[in-house]
């Protein structure tokens, strides 16, 4: 193929890889290349996760979010299943654990039922006690469709796949610069020139500011949030069986401190959301100039501060306080102790912000000349990537004979 390509997809996270597998499939004639900045796949927030499958239980009905994780949801678990990728059923557990979290709990059982999830239902504070004998609640929601898995194993087999297919997906491949051409796209990376007639940025940390290099005027913000997970004492493993989470804040898309065991066989206690200084801050106290400057100039900066910054000094303190954050975890298991935080890890989610400091809950799709942009993707995405993956094919209609480019730089939201 060279480095001519009827499309170019930006970013080999389990969204952009399965993005390019949807255009694959549906033509598998198309000149296809997978640019990857770094020199692995799902090196960010596919990689960076505690391993969840999402049921779909929190979304609003009508969202992409709720639409899109049921759907690829049950494609992510036929894939695991087909190729052999480690993936188990263990349930989730929502538990209130005072009595003003009960009608949040209510509006979770809603949502899942609005939303397709037929398998959810109450326990009483007696079956509670059964199921999870060390965890305190006064109400719970069971949910025994949520799984975990191995993103990166999803990944990596996408990638190979892909490669085995003869599609051209580069790694240390990360658009520098983009310059609109008649019939599509020149891009610059460290691994030489790409002409692409059409460009699908699924670049997550960087969503933001590849589309505007290529002259979109973007809806929303990229702004990090950084979350760290304890990993817990051997001792502790046995007693957590299944997904536990807390009742969430409604008024954030963050689910809170929770429990949840690994493929891997460990479990974890997280994460929290703190504001990172940095996109690939994934330590406390990185920073870095570009980000400081960009979110001093953003106008959703002030609001952010405004609506959040309560919550979001509550969340910084757990990122510098190991006993800030074992609260959290008593909150839900008053039995972990101080020398069960064995070790800590951290990820980075891209959540967009809008320009009045809101915090947008849905995946946004935004059309450009010649390219679409997926500007917000944060989870349940690699739940949903499969769907993500068809729904953007179908967004750019891409076909080698006429390319559908939408409004130039519209910032059409999808």
């Amino acid at each position: 193929m060279g480095n001519q390509a009827d499309v170019a997809v930006i970013g080999a996270g389990v969204v952009g890889l399965a993005t390019a597998r949807a255009l694959h499939e549906r033509d598998p004639d198309l000149s296809l290349v997978v640019l990857e900045k770094e020199n692995a796949v799902a090196a960010h927030q596919s990689g960076h996760n505690s391993g969840v499958v999402h049921s779909g239980v929190y979304y609003r009905p009508g969202s992409l979010k709720a639409r899109l994780c049921l759907e690829g949801r049950a494609a992510l678990i036929d894939f695991a299943t087909r190729e052999g990728i480690r993936c188990q059923r263990i349930g989730k557990v929502i538990v209130a654990s005072r009595p003003e979290e009960v009608p949040e709990l209510s509006t979770i059982e809603e949502r899942a039922r609005a939303n397709g999830v037929s398998d959810v239902r109450r326990l009483s504070p007696g079956e509670l006690e059964t199921r999870l004998p060390e965890v305190v609640g006064v109400a719970a929601v069971e949910v025994p469709s949520a799984a975990i898995i191995d993103y990166p194993g999803v990944a990596r087999r996408l990638m190979d796949l892909l490669k085995a297919e003869g599609v051209d997906a580069r790694l240390s491949s990360g658009v520098r610069s983009a310059v609109r051409r008649d019939g599509g796209w020149d891009l610059d990376t460290p691994t030489g020139e790409v002409a692409a007639r059409y460009v699908i940025n699924c670049g997550g940390l960087e969503s933001d500011l590849l589309a505007e290099m290529m002259g979109v005027r973007s809806p929303v913000s990229i702004v990090p949030f950084r979350g760290d997970f304890y990993h817990l004492s051997e001792r502790l493993r046995p007693r957590i069986p299944c997904l536990v989470y807390p009742v969430p804040d409604p008024d954030v898309p963050f689910l809170g401190v929770h429990l949840t065991p690994t493929v891997e066989g460990e479990l974890l206690a997280g994460p929290n959301a703190a504001l990172a200084l940095s996109r690939e801050g994934y330590r406390g106290g990185q920073w870095t100039a570009a980000q400081l400057t960009r979110m001093a100039l953003f106008p959703g900066t002030v609001g952010l501060a405004r609506r959040y910054g309560m919550y979001a000094a509550r969340e910084w303190l757990k990122s510098w306080s190991p006993a800030e954050f074992l609260s959290a975890i008593r909150r839900l298991w008053p039995a972990v102790e101080e020398n069960d935080l064995i070790s800590r890890s951290s990820g980075v989610r891209a959540q967009a912000v809008r320009p009045d400091g809101s915090l947008e809950d849905d995946f946004v799709l935004v059309r450009g000349p010649q390219s679409l942009h997926v500007l917000n993707a944060p989870s349940p995405a690699a739940t949903a990537a499969f769907a993500i993956g068809r729904r953007v094919a179908d967004e750019a209609n891409f076909r080698r004979g006429a390319v559908s480019t939408g409004p130039a730089g519209s910032g059409q939201r999808s």
